[in-house]
């Protein structure tokens, strides 16, 4: 007995034109290919399918444990497409910054996978990274003190791959700088203040500033006086978009200030200057032009100064005696950052001849101050030079 069914229109048909006409209408679906319908478009493939979270554990899965330290290489890693590599674990310590975790060379593709605290798959992860080859990089700007775990996995066969783990740590180490004079090649990691540098500021200045420039990245600067600055405390901040940063102080208080960058980003190869604006309070000497023919009253002083560059040693002042000049009627005094006098005085001299030298030879950059003193009667006809070598150019 054949079955008989009707259509929406009322025709009836037996079960035999029924099955007819379903493999008809498949056929012109098929035809219209996957979206008969106007207006639907198939989403464009994703640049690599994440394959590695839909895999089962594979047979050739390593389930050992090794330990990695910091910036040394584990090499020649390699394995099968679809499986997971050995577990490989680092320990991170409180205040570090800056974690990034790299593989690099060999042949195929091997994805990188990092956890925190406990060993990533395909769906649980903190980073990873699938690029097409094995050059693959996770980065964590602020880890947090403890075991971070990473696996590679076989996105295609892999071999000869290097896994490498690095991190910053905070720079406890300090410098004191001159002025004019440039610090090259100042880092400071991602999240982390830089080493420290220390400026000492004398009296009578009109203003200090900090310069940084060069390098790459964005590295903030910061500057405090008596302490190390913070990202809450400081005298002065300069928060720009790269290494290009300026910090003015006018008329700051003598002493000790602070200066730091803040790696806003990872900052590399900063170059990092002090200049000062102060005027001279009396005749400024030059290397070369000697004043001649100086002459003081009984019991008169006479000041000069003078800022030597950054890079010079052997400075040496001299006081030469005329014709007319008595025999032991000047003393002189030399005196870095402050005014020289018979109290006060880092090198003192007499007038006991023909030339006299007062020498210096550290030559440490600043302004130096020269006070002739006369004793108990005129003196005529002096002459003052200044002289020191050119240590680096």
């Amino acid at each position: 007995m054949v079955s008989s069914a009707r259509t929406p229109g009322g025709m009836a048909v037996n079960s035999n034109g029924l099955k007819a006409m379903y493999t008809a209408c498949l056929a012109a679906l098929t035809a219209c290919g996957p979206n008969p319908l106007p207006g639907i478009e198939d989403p464009e493939l994703a640049p690599k399918f994440d394959i590695a979270a839909s895999q089962l554990q594979a047979l050739a899965d390593c389930s050992s444990t090794y330990s990695l330290t910091k910036d040394v290489a584990q090499s020649n890693l390699s394995g099968v497409q679809g499986s997971w590599s050995c577990i490989y674990k680092l320990t991170v310590p409180s205040g570090a910054g800056a974690l990034k975790f790299t593989t690099s060379g060999g042949t195929g593709d091997a994805d990188l996978y990092v956890r925190y605290n406990l060993v990533p798959d395909g769906t649980l992860y903190d980073c990873r990274s699938m690029s097409g080859s094995n050059a693959d990089q996770c980065s964590i700007p602020s880890p947090q003190a403890g075991t971070y775990y990473v696996r590679l996995y076989g996105y295609g066969a892999y071999s000869g791959a290097s896994l490498t783990a690095t991190y910053a740590t905070v720079c406890s180490s300090s410098t004191i700088m001159d002025v004019s004079r440039s610090y090259l090649n100042v880092n400071a990691p991602q999240g982390m203040f830089s080493c420290g540098f220390m400026f000492t500021v004398p009296t009578g200045v009109n203003s200090v500033t900090f310069t940084t420039s060069g390098g790459t990245g964005n590295g903030d600067l910061y500057v405090r006086k008596l302490d190390w600055p913070r990202l809450d405390t400081y005298d002065c901040k300069s928060a720009g978009y790269s290494n290009n940063e300026t910090c003015t102080l006018n008329y700051p208080t003598p002493g000790t200030y602070y200066i730091k960058l803040y790696g806003t980003s990872e900052s590399s190869g900063a170059q990092l200057i002090a200049t000062m604006d102060r005027p001279y309070t009396a005749p400024v000497l030059v290397r070369g032009q000697p004043y001649v023919g100086v002459s003081l009253a009984a019991g008169e002083q006479r000041r000069y100064e003078i800022d030597l560059p950054w890079g010079k040693s052997d400075l040496k002042f001299g006081v030469a005696s005329g014709p007319n000049t008595g025999i032991g009627s000047v003393d002189y005094y030399v005196k870095f950052e402050s005014v020289a006098g018979p109290q006060s005085y880092d090198c003192k001299g007499y007038n006991l001849g023909p030339a006299s030298y007062c020498t210096m030879g550290w030559g440490k950059t600043g302004r130096y101050y020269l006070t002739l003193v006369a004793r108990d009667r005129p003196v005529p006809d002096l002459t003052v030079s200044v002289n020191y070598t050119d240590y680096y150019n």
